[in-house]
């Protein structure tokens, strides 16, 4: 028996409080060991849990670090507004960049590369939802300051800064703050310009 599956570690806990310590052992797993070095065997030394435990939650390694990370996804992404749509949207680019940088590029590809169609859901929930939520609210927070006219923007326009911003992060492996800030002023704001925006004052 290995230290990691040692049954006297473990600790009785039920309910949330385990749901807790499992997923936060997951997230300091895939951080200092990356997705590669992430086992069963290691989150549940970390949570301090059985395996038989933790499989009876989760099938797999991706369904494990999905679950982890759409936990703490809304954490990530701005709370308030900057007051103006252009400070918001480098706000939530950069924002975002920072996320797939501590994720890493490899982390990444491999979740895409192990998910199965009952964990599409989640990987959309993950990697779309929570940005989505801030990124409409940004939007309806410029219509509010009259950045934007009252009729929302067409849907793909709306949703043009995280289709740039998703397609740079996962094609070229990178995004810095030149790129969040090229992507914004360059492609985004023009386009919203055509639809009626103009800069607050």
């Amino acid at each position: 028996m290995t230290e990691h599956s040692d049954p006297a570690r473990a600790t009785r806990r039920s309910g949330e409080e385990l749901r807790e310590a499992i997923l936060d052992a997951v997230r300091e797993e895939l951080f200092e060991r990356g997705y590669a070095g992430l086992t069963f065997d290691g989150v549940a030394h970390r949570a301090h849990t059985s395996k038989p435990v933790i499989y009876r939650r989760y099938t797999s390694r991706a369904q494990m670090v999905i679950d982890a990370l759409i936990r703490s996804a809304p954490a990530d992404l701005p709370a308030e507004t900057t007051g103006t749509l252009r400070g918001d949207l480098l706000a939530l680019g950069t924002a975002l960049a920072g996320r797939f940088e501590q994720l890493g590029i490899h982390t990444i590809r491999r979740l895409i590369a192990e998910i199965d169609d009952d964990l599409l859901p989640q990987m959309a929930e993950l990697a779309s939802a929570p940005a989505e939520k801030t990124l409409l609210r940004a939007l309806s927070d410029a219509r509010a300051r009259g950045e934007l006219p009252p009729e929302p923007l067409p849907q793909r326009v709306a949703m043009l800064p995280l289709a740039l911003l998703s397609h740079d992060m996962l094609f070229h492996g990178h995004l810095d703050d030149a790129g969040v800030l090229d992507i914004v002023d360059t492609i985004c704001l023009p386009m919203f310009a055509h639809h009626g925006y103009k800069p607050a004052e």
